[in-house]
């Protein structure tokens, strides 16, 4: 057996930061580790509450996941950043109950320095990003030598007219081009650059809570019905931005399924040992099986104009979704109800250690 000199040394020369709570999260030990992570010295900080390392901004995030986790009595893991320097940090927590007899004695947080791995994915994030671009450069100069093919033809022919008429007509036409090269633009920026500025984490079952919130007014004014379950589950922090925006999109791509009024969408969050899920459903049609594997595709579409419809539907908001939801670490993923009409689409997101 070792000796307790041995685990002390252990517990100082670890390459990772520990810290040890009683079960009231007060400060019970850190590391020289942990400590230089969060520029403290152990002296000042033991006996205090864990949530003086922690930001303001963030302490309510923290207070639930430290619950969760004791709650559930499992491993739970989130992410933060601090300011060094012209950078920032990213820390890895997790956050691990110490249980005994059935009771919850404290709580230890093991803290690793994400900030290499994190720079070295943002960076494979944009070589992955510039092949994305190079793909879709052959789609875009397709759409655009449409659009410009028309207003060539519009411009020759009213040239060769001079009917007043014919050329308020080609006038018309162009502006209508012009239009559709600008929106084509701005969708092309959304997908290549979708970052949102930084903002604190929020929990996902609030961000879904406050999402379904703003948006019943309108789709009550619309006939529709949006019912929510929410099951207990862990705490997942997510950019409230990246998410919402998500949200957003699959909430348009379901009402246009459904028609101009009436439907009903549906949102589930449930949870299981690997992963928690966001199930977003709707009672529209549904989507024809030999399209399903496409529907993520840049520039793909059956409504808007570039997909033979009437709609400004470009085909980039599933697409610009499922890089979002990337971001924040899920798969975003579809298929059609089971039993039912209407399509679900998933957003899942891996639970640590799963």
């Amino acid at each position: 057996m070792f000796s307790d000199d041995f685990y002390r040394r252990l517990c100082e020369q670890a390459s990772i930061g520990i810290i040890v709570t009683d079960a009231d999260y007060r400060i019970r030990m850190l590391n020289p580790t942990a400590a230089a992570f969060f520029g403290v010295q152990p002296a000042d900080i033991i006996e205090k509450s864990i949530e003086v390392l922690v930001p303001a901004s963030r302490r309510n995030i923290t207070r639930k996941l430290l619950a969760r986790a004791v709650a559930v009595s499992r491993p739970l893991e989130y992410r933060v950043r601090r300011p060094e320097g012209s950078r920032k940090r990213c820390l890895s927590i997790l956050v691990d109950p110490i249980v005994r007899d059935g009771n919850v004695e404290g709580v230890c947080l093991w803290i690793r320095d994400m900030t290499r791995r994190m720079e070295l994915e943002k960076r494979l994030a944009d070589i992955e990003k510039l092949a994305s671009l190079g793909k879709l450069a052959g789609g875009l100069a397709h759409h655009f030598n449409n659009i410009f093919g028309g207003i060539v033809t519009a411009v020759d022919f009213a040239l060769s007219s001079g009917d007043l008429q014919t050329s308020r007509r080609t006038l018309e036409m162009i502006s209508e081009g012009i239009t559709k090269a600008v929106v084509l633009t701005r969708k092309l920026l959304e997908f290549s650059t979708p970052e949102l500025p930084e903002q604190n984490l929020v929990d996902l079952t609030e961000a879904v809570l406050v999402f379904v919130e703003q948006a019943e007014p309108r789709l009550v004014a619309a006939g529709r019905q949006i019912e929510m379950e929410l099951k207990t589950v862990p705490i997942i922090a997510v950019h409230p931005g990246k998410i919402r925006q998500v949200l957003e999109t699959l909430l348009a791509n379901a009402e246009q399924a459904l028609g101009p009024r009436g439907g009903k969408i549906h949102l589930v969050l449930e949870a299981d040992a690997r992963q928690v899920r966001l199930l977003f459903s709707d009672s529209g049609p549904g989507i024809p099986g030999h399209l399903t594997d496409r529907i993520f595709e840049p520039f793909f579409t059956t409504r808007g104009s570039l997909g033979g419809g009437s709609e400004g539907n470009l085909g980039l908001g599933l697409t610009v979704a499922r890089r979002l939801a990337e971001d924040l670490g899920a798969t975003l993923t579809c298929r059609n109800n089971e039993g039912r009409p209407g399509a679900c689409f998933t957003v899942s997101f891996p639970l640590p250690n799963a």
